[in-house]
């Protein structure tokens, strides 16, 4: 099999994959030496694939045709690393168990002509599987320069993916743990099993309740084929994890709700088992997935995940600062979250006279933190101010527009050329530290409250306000 990676200093090329056990302990120093006959490299290096990126960590010189790299501190994780020529040329290997390694292969063909003389036997069982693949690729080469006419040329070419097929499932069978086996497996797709077509009341066939059960299932069994518990997939040519595991965050669970989203990320984390290493990345993945969520509400998953992970010490790998960092914005993030009731909200006005959000009739209360000064603001502002001005009636809302910055001056010239008629405030002075409650740290920040101080939505782009409104009146926007 062939992957395309790319990796800083080296060209991109096709590589071929080397075999490599699932080992979830890391092992003693390494000790790797290949003998490559006819050599005209000077110096390889040594290095590993970790999610959609490559590192190169160690560099060996050529003496008499072999190149040997040793280390007697350094211990590597199981996974796929590689041997690379200051060219781009390379050639993947397999870390397991083993401390020792010896490799011989020639010049011409590094992968072809490989031969483990001394190392584990998932190595050389590697090597086995590498053999047949090198002459299904022959015959595909060779097929397709013979030109043969479209039709004969797919007919071979489903021969050669079939007996390929073969190949990979009867080392599956033969050496299910093996990393090797896992990849194979991690990038088979999900087979939908055939579901009985439901019916609506009057008899006829429900195809979107069906289309809708198939989507249950391919989100509840997305994981089968790929082994969270195997951290050894953390190291492996980006379409093998990488990819598949950010697809299901990034398409699967996009239109989710967020209180599934929260349950499937518990079931995602418990599928790496005892595997510190996996169970590191998940955890540490998907809460700054969710703390960086640009979606409204996904704030809430962010919160919820620091509280089961951080809060109880499960995430023991985290420094005490960042811990810290973590817990009190979780902490302050909760009080503000979609659901939640918030404090009455009380400022001045620029005549010194008192408003609070209590007094407000209004079915939707709009609190706007903004300041003169910021650029994003003053797009946002006028924007915010024309469907006020247009709709509060129809919609029944008031906007307390509360200034952020001590140039008061700079404030009520933005008011006197804008002609803002919402309820203009100064926050320098009100009834409670808003900036803190409410956790302001840019403009313009919003957030929409129902009659009861209950927060329904937040940092609405003025060009979708009004449709949001028009959603929370109908009862239709949830999250």
């Amino acid at each position: 099999m062939k992957y395309r990676i790319a990796m800083k200093h080296l060209r991109k090329h096709t590589l071929l994959l080397l075999f490599i056990v699932c080992n979830f302990k890391v092992f003693a120093q390494y000790d790797i030496k290949i003998e490559i006959s006819d050599s005209k490299d000077t110096a390889l290096v040594l290095g590993y694939y970790y999610l959609d990126k490559t590192y190169a960590f160690d560099t060996a010189y050529n003496k008499k045709n072999t190149f040997a790299f040793k280390s007697k501190d350094k211990k590597l994780d199981s996974g796929i690393y590689f041997l690379s020529d200051l060219k781009g040329r390379f050639v993947e290997i397999m870390i397991d168990k083993e401390e020792k390694m010896r490799l011989k292969t020639k010049d011409e063909n590094w992968n072809k002509y490989m031969q483990v003389k001394s190392g584990s036997n998932e190595l050389k069982a590697y090597y086995k599987y590498m053999q047949h693949t090198e002459q299904m690729q022959e015959k595909a080469k060779k097929l397709m320069e013979q030109n043969v006419e479209k039709d004969v040329f797919d007919q071979e070419m489903k021969k050669i993916n079939v007996i390929n097929d073969s190949i990979k499932q009867d080392f599956i069978e033969k050496y299910p743990n093996y990393l090797l086996s896992k990849i194979f497996n991690a990038t088979k797709p999900i087979t939908i099993p055939e579901l009985p077509m439901p019916t609506k009341e009057d008899g006829t066939a429900d195809s979107a309740q069906w289309n809708a059960q198939r989507w249950y299932y391919y989100k509840n069994h997305y994981f089968d084929n790929i082994d969270l518990s195997c951290a050894g997939l953390l190291r492996t040519p980006k379409m093998v994890f990488f990819q598949n595991y950010n697809r299901y965050w990034e398409d699967v669970m996009k239109y989710e709700k967020v209180d599934t989203i929260i349950a499937y990320a518990h079931k995602v984390i418990e599928r790496a088992k005892d595997s510190k290493g996996m169970k590191r990345y998940l955890i540490h993945n998907i809460t700054e997935r969710y703390l960086q969520s640009p979606y409204m509400g996904h704030d809430k998953i962010y919160v919820e995940l620091i509280k089961a992970y951080y809060e109880t010490g499960i995430a023991d790998w985290v420094s005490p600062s960042d811990m810290d960092r973590n817990i009190e914005r979780a902490h302050k993030w909760e009080n503000i979250l979609i659901g939640k009731q918030v404090p009455d909200l009380a400022c001045m006005d620029s005549a010194g006279v008192w408003h609070s959000t209590r007094d407000c009739d209004k079915d939707l209360k709009i609190i706007l933190f903004w300041s003169p000064g910021c650029g994003h603001c003053s797009v946002e502002v006028p924007k915010y101010d024309k469907l006020y001005k247009e709709k509060k009636d129809v919609y029944s809302i008031e906007i307390y527009a509360i200034n952020t910055e001590s140039d008061i001056d700079a404030w009520k010239k933005f008011i006197k050329d804008k002609d803002l008629q919402w309820i203009n405030l100064n926050g320098l002075v009100a009834n409670y530290d808003w900036r803190e409650y409410f956790d302001i740290e840019k403009t313009p920040i919003m957030f929409i409250l129902d009659k009861n101080n209950t927060i329904v939505a937040k940092n609405v782009p003025s060009d979708n306000l009004e449709q949001i409104i028009k959603a929370i009146k109908s009862g239709k926007f949830k999250l």
